[in-house]
């Protein structure tokens, strides 16, 4: 079977991609980023997924930053996202690819939320410091409805809660709070600074899933029925930004102290899934 990876080289991708070349007899295609080819480009997808034949896509691909980013870039957060969406369901569906796999940010669940449940998902926007991407991320799931319905291509979405791991990046405008607090600890701890500023109150509560956990959840996928399929994938149990940099700030040995920026917004005040009987393997604090 030919497993094809869209975004091997970001931080999902390429632990999707070390899992199957490391535990599984796949042969592993790879697109490892817009330099090879831009997914959001139609044509080019089209013309490359009708050489390599892949019996699965896995699309780790997305445009995606912290709310920061969102915020600056709102159009280009929608439009390519969306245009990933589109093409990679349209080009799937015509080359024969049995099965496309998507993970969906939990971002897109309606912002009024604080546990997420698969039958809640469209009842209501995403918050607004997320809004555009969020939107971006519903349309998987609904073009993964409407493909299996009038063309009977199958898909898998996979809402995953936010992710920390090895090879995670530490851009301070594009990495989600876990990476960027790290980054700040980092650099303060080794410039021997005394103070952090953070975001907003330091009360929002976020669950985090170990990236390998993530990982698996997609490659798991590869086995299920034709269909549509729709679930979470999460640990049921969050963690206050504030409590999470205390964390991070007792692992480095730092003393100084936080401030909080609270003209900064939040975002969405609680955020974690319902994660059925999804078990991860590794615990936030390790």
């Amino acid at each position: 079977m030919k497993v094809l990876i869209v975004g091997s080289n970001g931080f999902l991708g390429s632990h999707v991609k070390s899992i199957l070349n490391n535990e599984y007899d796949y042969e592993v295609l790879q697109i490892t980023g817009k330099e090879q080819i831009d997914v959001t480009k139609y044509d080019d997808l089209d013309k490359y997924l009708s050489k390599s034949r892949p019996d699965v896509v896995i699309n780790c691909a997305a445009f995606v930053g912290g709310i920061s980013y969102g915020y600056k870039y709102p159009a280009r957060m929608l439009y390519e996202n969306s245009m990933m969406a589109i093409n990679l369901y349209k080009a799937s569906q015509k080359n024969k690819v049995e099965k496309l796999i998507n993970p969906i940010s939990n971002c897109a669940y309606p912002g009024n939320l604080t546990t997420y449940k698969e039958d809640y998902f469209f009842d209501g926007p995403p918050d607004d410091s997320v809004y555009n991407y969020g939107i971006a991320k519903r349309l998987y799931v609904q073009l993964g409805k409407s493909f299996y319905q009038e063309k009977n291509f199958s898909s898998v979405n996979v809402v995953i809660s936010n992710m920390y791991g090895p090879d995670d990046h530490f851009d301070i405008e594009r990495s989600h709070a876990l990476g960027a607090i790290i980054k700040k600890v980092h650099d303060a701890n080794k410039d021997n600074n005394k103070e952090v500023e953070l975001w907003g109150t330091g009360k929002p509560i976020r669950e985090w899933l170990y990236v390998k956990d993530g990982a698996k959840a997609l490659i798991n996928s590869i086995n299920l029925d034709s269909g549509h399929h729709f679930f979470n994938v999460g640990v049921e149990k969050g963690i206050s930004i504030l409590d999470l940099a205390e964390i991070i700030k007792e692992k480095f040995g730092w003393d100084g102290k936080f401030v909080l920026d609270t003209s900064k917004p939040d975002g969405v005040l609680e955020k974690k899934v319902d994660g059925n009987s999804w078990s991860r393997k590794i615990k936030l604090e390790t």
